[in-house]
């Protein structure tokens, strides 16, 4: 999937969460797809120190390396969910990033 059809379909689900649970304006749909970026972060640490055995046993005993996939689609999903609300062309700032990033790593 390209970012362009990522983003395409991640604004038809910023539709439907925008019409079932509406916020009086964007700087609170900025909040609240920033919290839910902690809150699915969060679930992805869980995920991956189950992974490492640093977890109960009830949890450890539970884990699939699909739950690990699955909490990082939601942390990637719920990114892009922030993104639109910022108006971010996400593959234009990714280009950009990845350049910067490049030469910052040649020249040290």
């Amino acid at each position: 999937m390209t970012i362009s059809k990522l983003t395409k379909e991640y604004q038809a689900i910023a539709d439907i969460l925008n019409r079932l649970w509406p916020l009086k304006n964007n700087q609170q749909r900025v909040f609240a797809r920033t919290m839910k970026i902690v809150e699915e972060l969060g679930e992805l640490s869980d995920e991956l120190l189950t992974s490492m055995n640093i977890q109960r046993n009830s949890k450890i005993a539970k884990f699939s390396h699909q739950n690990v996939e699955d909490e990082f689609a939601d942390v990637l999903g719920s990114l892009v969910l922030l993104a639109i609300e910022l108006d971010i062309d996400i593959e234009t700032v990714m280009k950009r990033k990845i350049a910067y990033t490049h030469k910052r790593l040649l020249n040290e």
